[in-house]
């Protein structure tokens, strides 16, 4: 049955498809032209043809021009200095004289060196192109390129990577900029459901284990909270972005800055609030015992950073002359990196040089409680010395180390300050607010902005007054007493 259908098919007449009246009329005539067939129609100016400009129509259209609403296309070839040529090639047009001002403009931009070179790159090819650059060529420190990778792959290649970098517009960034934070927050109030179920099922579970007779409690599910992307999280994504655009435009591959043209969020500063002197004292005091309160104490009063204060060496601190010279720090990444070397058998620095030209090889001088403070903890630490002798592990001569010499994690030294903070019942806070702490005591002090800004190792003082100038509080009033008091008056009443 099967071979006598398929025979059946064989002579079964073929198909034939109803013609139209113009194929048709082509077909009676014996025309050999392709039906659909496209020609291009100059665009014509005072009575000449413009080379590279033209109108993408259908054979059978008028000579004498095209009623159609055919759109118009401008084409020019272009060569760069090593002689290699590349055709521009854009259409859409709505009228000829639009297209020959386009390829005009883009001939111009050619000559000016305004016109991206590779307009067939996209926006995620650029960015890690930028960031092997910024890693490899220009040396940037690891905390720098870590923060860079994240903005790249988290926000801006989920968002806009597929775009062509030379399409890439304004809107593009804002909007980028929108959605990442609406999925942020919908992610937060996930999380935070998620967070509240798991706490509900446990205390349900406890009650059970209360009636069972059971006194060990159940602990909740753990569930990350994703912090916020707020106006700060937002500008330093869009910082990045900026930049490498900025790199693009360099390269000749962009002609102008989008993200500069982007709506972004306000700048705006948070303002600090340290704990207060007599929190403070009482928290040094009650801590005086924890072999890390040497470190907190100096944190306390010098303001340094805590990769400053991880890093810095016996080398550089002069207790007769009562200064310390910031000269490295250990970060986060410095130190992981060296405990992965040191794991393979190299022979590796935990540090690196501080955050900023400003805050390195800086002079913070020291108070004489903080000199009698360090000459108490170098006591200590040289018994440490004696009693392991070559287990003793401290090759850069740190200040601050573990019982055995090694270095300190700037994460565990963080972890132990909020576990010490939260036992004595003050405001949870971090590390470094320590730092602003100083600061805020410099300023009750009367010390000039600009001598806490040198001592803080900011870039600018403009840095320290916006950060620090609400604190400044009754300083103010003095400042005003002591202007009045230098312009000599006549005595009234």
């Amino acid at each position: 049955m099967r071979r006598q259908n398929a025979v059946s098919r064989r002579h079964r007449a073929p198909r034939t498809r109803p013609a139209s009246s113009a194929r048709t009329e082509r077909l009676r005539t014996g025309s050999r032209e392709r039906c659909g067939g496209k020609v291009n129609r100059p665009y014509v100016q005072r009575g000449k043809p413009v080379v590279g400009v033209f109108q993408r129509c259908q054979s059978d259209c008028s000579p004498a021009g095209c009623r159609r609403g055919h759109t118009w296309t401008f084409m020019v070839e272009l060569s760069d200095l090593s002689g290699q040529r590349r055709q521009v090639k854009k259409g859409g047009f709505v009228t000829g004289k639009d297209a020959a001002g386009a390829r005009a403009d883009v001939i111009r931009k050619h000559r000016e060196g305004l016109l991206p070179q590779d307009a067939g790159i996209t926006v995620a090819v650029w960015l890690r192109q930028w960031l092997v650059s910024q890693e490899e060529v220009r040396g940037l420190r690891d905390g720098t390129i870590v923060d860079y990778r994240r903005h790249i792959e988290s926000y801006w290649i989920p968002k806009i990577g597929n775009v062509k970098l030379v399409d890439l517009r304004p809107q593009h960034v804002t909007n980028a900029l929108r959605s990442i934070k609406q999925e942020r927050e919908e992610q937060i109030n996930k999380a935070k459901e998620l967070k509240a179920r798991y706490e509900a099922e446990a205390a349900r579970a406890d009650e059970e284990r209360k009636r069972a007779g059971r006194k060990r409690p159940v602990k909740p599910k753990r569930v990350r909270v994703p912090r916020r992307f707020g106006p700060a999280t937002a500008l330093r994504a869009h910082a990045t972005l900026r930049a490498a655009l900025n790199a693009a435009m360099r390269a000749e591959k962009l002609s102008r800055n989008v993200a500069a043209l982007a709506d972004r969020p306000r700048e705006t500063r948070r303002k600090v609030k340290p704990w207060k002197p007599e929190q403070l004292g009482a928290w040094l005091d009650a801590i005086a015992g924890e072999r890390l309160y040497p470190l907190y104490h100096l944190g306390a009063f010098a303001g340094l950073r805590r990769g400053e204060l991880c890093g810095v060496s016996w080398d550089d601190v002069d207790l007769d002359a009562g200064h310390i010279i910031v000269a490295w720090q250990i970060t986060g990444i410095s130190y992981r990196k060296a405990k992965v070397a040191e794991k393979q058998g190299q022979a590796v620095s935990y540090r690196v040089r501080p955050k900023t030209s400003d805050g390195e090889d800086r002079t913070v001088d020291l108070d004489a409680v903080t000199i009698l403070v360090l000459r108490a903890w170098r006591r200590q630490q040289a018994k440490e010395r004696l009693a392991l002798g070559r287990a003793y592990r401290n090759r850069e001569n740190l200040v601050f180390t573990r019982a055995d010499g090694t270095p300190l994690d700037p994460d565990q030294v963080y972890k132990t300050f909020k576990r010490l903070a939260r036992r004595h019942g003050l405001p949870d806070v971090a590390l470094h607010h320590l730092r602003h702490g100083s600061a805020s005591l410099q300023i009750e002090g009367g010390v000039d902005i600009a001598v806490i800004s040198k001592r803080l190792g900011h870039s600018k003082i403009s840095l320290t007054s916006d950060t620090y100038g609400h604190l400044i509080g009754t300083v103010g009033k003095s400042a005003a007493e002591a202007a009045a008091a230098v312009v000599p008056r006549r005595k009234t009443g």
